[in-house]
């Protein structure tokens, strides 16, 4: 999750943040603390994104190492 007043600078840096499908090609929205994902065509609140640095990716599970 990402905070609305944080979304900006989150946003400056490639690939951090991701909408709930897991695509990182966000565009800021003017007005509102959103983003407009060109991958689905859709915007998303702030509170919708998912910070990929603090919260674990929910598209990508996590590999387990050979044994």
């Amino acid at each position: 999750m990402v905070a609305p007043e944080e979304l900006r600078d989150l946003l400056s840096d490639p690939y951090r943040v991701a909408c709930p499908e897991g695509h990182t090609a966000l565009n800021p929205a003017e007005r509102a603390p959103s983003a407009y994902c060109r991958t689905c065509r859709q915007s998303y609140p702030a509170d919708e994104l998912v910070d990929r640095r603090r919260d674990p990716d929910p598209c990508k599970p996590h590999r387990r190492a050979k044994d």
